[in-house]
């Protein structure tokens, strides 16, 4: 079964989200029994899944085994699987358009979900396929050249599901309909048991050093190293999604509490990039410095990781609205309690009492204090109700639905 979190703005149930506007009111149990058949109009509907990741090509997410290596893609796995049941042929962007290319579908009966500017997406939609669901999966900080390029294209998809102002500023997404988005999700067979208080590790982060991700002049080796350093500057320097987004970021407060927390021997970190420093600002690389013994590399099960420790350090790259990725939920998952930092309406979203708010704390130091004061009835009344199925559904307009076996 797949437990998912989708947070939307009146109650009813996103586009394809577990039960879809194109599913709705179909169970597995009346499509398998032919009790309910699906709408004529439907018969020859297809539906492409386009992302430009690249290991999500070739219908690679359709594997639970493979879905499970990335956070927060099981969803996809998920949608492979109800569709399935409904009759309705779901395939990645990909080989979408190699069956389109090949006369083997029409376009016009392929739904096209994508994932910000897919280039398989756009593809399909030039040679008439339906624009239905655009997504926004990554932060905006990361992904400013997809954004950009957004600004400038005319593709009108129907559906949004991200941060609602960055749909907003494009011309052409301006009258599609938005839902929010809670991104992980998560089976619940792999939900591992709570362990106790007092056995536990203090903190945990689980995240990659996102400075890490833009190669600065430190890795320059040749001329073409250095071109590409200039290049990758200059579109930072000129876009305008960039700039907003990082007077936003939060890779320097995520650094500063690492570095309070590192001093006391009181967390851990896991994640890519933490091991090569060369591309971090002087003070914030003499900070990872001063905590080498802390970084620990990388995990298999994080879950299961975070179950281990009192609290996981939950910081979102950007404090962007309406942003909000799997770090807080994963912990909530794994009864671990949250330290969040990022989306600002992060409390309309999720239950004050479940999650840690740094933006009430003034300094790293006071923020690592109360956690250090917080006693183990204060953390159960946190961790509470006993089931994280329920501690979800408190959320405000947040509705779980479950696959797999239809229930």
């Amino acid at each position: 079964m797949l437990q998912g979190c989708v947070l939307n703005q009146n109650g009813n149930s996103p586009p394809f989200g577990y039960g879809s506007i194109y599913t709705r009111n179909f169970s597995s149990e009346s499509s398998k029994s032919g009790a309910t058949p699906l709408p004529t109009i439907w018969s020859n509907m297809k539906i492409a899944f386009c992302s430009d990741i690249s290991q999500f090509h070739l219908d690679r997410l359709r594997n639970r085994s493979w879905s499970q290596r990335f956070l927060g893609s099981a969803w996809t796995t998920s949608l492979y699987e109800r569709e399935a049941e409904l009759g309705i042929e779901l395939v990645s962007g990909d080989i979408a358009l190699q069956k389109v290319k090949s006369g083997e579908w029409l376009a016009s009966d392929v739904h096209v979900v994508q994932e910000m500017d897919a280039r398989h997406g756009l593809e399909l939609c030039r040679r008439g396929a339906i624009p239905s669901i655009i997504m926004m999966l990554e932060s905006p900080l990361i992904a400013y050249r997809s954004v950009d390029r957004l600004m400038r294209f005319n593709v009108k998809f129907k559906h949004c599901i991200g941060p609602k102002p960055i749909f907003e500023g494009i011309p052409a997404l301006q009258k599609a309909q938005h839902w929010r988005l809670s991104f992980p999700s998560f089976w619940l067979e792999e939900i591992p048991a709570p362990q106790p208080w007092s056995s536990r590790k203090n903190a945990v982060l689980v995240a990659a050093n996102k400075y890490w991700r833009g190669k600065g002049w430190a890795h320059v080796r040749s001329t073409r190293d250095a071109l590409r350093v200039l290049r990758h500057g200059l579109r930072k320097h000129l876009s305008q999604t960039y700039q907003s987004c990082w007077q936003l970021q939060l890779h320097d407060a995520r650094i500063d509490l690492l570095h309070v927390l590192g001093l006391q021997n009181k967390i851990e970190v896991y994640g890519r990039g933490w091991d090569d420093i060369s591309n971090l600002p002087a003070n914030q690389a003499a900070k990872i410095n001063d905590i080498q013994t802390a970084l620990r590399g990388l995990c298999d099960d994080k879950h299961k990781l975070l179950s281990q420790y009192k609290f996981t350090i939950a910081y979102e790259n950007t404090a962007y609205p309406g942003y909000i990725t799997e770090k807080v939920i994963d912990a909530i998952v794994s009864a671990s309690i949250p330290v969040y930092l990022g989306a600002p309406d992060i409390r309309e979203q999720l239950p004050i009492e479940t999650f840690i708010d740094a933006r009430t704390f003034t300094s790293p130091e006071s923020l690592a204090e109360h956690m250090d004061n917080l006693t183990e009835s204060e953390a159960d009344a946190m961790l509470e109700p006993e089931d994280v199925s329920c501690n979800l559904l408190k959320a405000s307009d947040i509705h779980t639905r479950a696959s797999a076996n239809g229930s």
